[in-house]
């Protein structure tokens, strides 16, 4: 991998660009969740109504990134995901036989998909709002499970373009090799901001989205008594040298993926630096066109007062 750059970029947000970043893995999943249900209506011939559940959506997002009511309506959401899930339900109870199609039986399993996780982002925002950047202890396993469930998520949602897969011996042309660890002084147990649970997420699906099928992803969170170290590595399309400084700059993205039609807004890596910075941090970037990147962040470890 080409030398490693430190980002320091002076970045300044504005509250609302902050809120934004601090709801973007739940807003990226309401993308995902948009496209789904204007394919659904399409599958029943209920566009007309899935349109609806859409606008739907799109009002959620835009109140999410409202710095006057994200938090205050944020604890609403579980209420509107279970409304949006009984307007995907309607329509099957009056034409039962549309479950029997296996388009429609695969869309369906999609939004179960994507409804689970939309309730876990909504719990995590819930349960950080008052101090997201607060060191906890969270079990390795249940970690791990949790990432793992993210990227069977995704290749779900891919309807059979790719797979994700574990052992590199049984990778095929079109699968995604992922090589994931998690490891921690405190053996079965680590300890790290829970914003940085969403930082790690969206690193690693950012590594997929500009990663061909058939390329790798090797990522990895560490921790001594003294900091701690994500780490997310791909074989993909890879930041221009002369944009690697600036690419954590809010939306933005490499010019050589500026045409890209992906489900997010551009500000995962700006999210990254942003709480990088926040927490004393360090954040390097690795690149090169066509040679992968390597992101690495440092955060120093909150010293025990006596």
């Amino acid at each position: 991998m080409k030398k490693e750059i430190e980002i320091t970029l002076p970045l300044e947000l504005n509250e609302s660009q902050i809120v934004s970043l601090d709801t973007h893995s739940f807003l990226n999943i309401m993308n995902v969740l948009s496209f789904e249900l204007f394919q659904f209506g399409e599958l029943i011939g209920e566009e007309d109504k899935m349109d609806a559940v859409i606008d739907r959506v799109i009002h959620i997002s835009k109140t999410l990134s409202n710095p006057q009511q994200a938090y205050q309506y944020i604890r609403q959401c579980p209420q509107e995901v279970a409304a949006i899930q009984d307007a995907v339900n309607s329509p099957l109870a009056s034409h039962p036989a549309l479950k029997e199609n296996a388009a429609v039986a695969e869309s369906l399993a999609n939004m179960q998909s994507i409804f689970a996780i939309l309730r876990q982002r909504i719990d995590e925002i819930i349960q950080r709002a008052d101090a997201p950047t607060a060191w906890q202890h969270y079990s390795i396993t249940a970690l791990a499970e949790n990432y793992t469930n993210v990227l069977g998520a995704i290749e779900k949602n891919s309807k059979g373009r790719f797979r994700i897969i574990y052992n590199i011996a049984a990778q095929q042309p079109k699968d995604y090799y992922v090589d994931f660890k998690i490891q921690s002084y405190l053996q079965d147990m680590i300890e790290m901001p829970p914003v940085f649970i969403d930082v790690m997420r969206d690193l690693i699906a950012n590594a997929r989205k500009y990663t061909e099928p058939g390329g790798r992803i090797n990522a990895g969170i560490w921790s001594d008594p003294q900091e701690l170290v994500l780490s997310v590595e791909d074989s993909g399309c890879g930041i221009p040298p002369d944009e690697i400084e600036n690419v954590v700059g809010f939306g933005l993205r490499g010019s050589n993926v500026s045409e890209q039609r992906t489900m997010g807004a551009g500000i995962g890596l700006t999210k990254a630096y942003y709480l990088t910075k926040k927490m004393q941090g360090r954040m390097w970037i690795s690149s090169e066109p066509g040679q992968g990147t390597r992101i690495k962040i440092t955060l120093p470890r909150p010293q025990q007062q006596n």
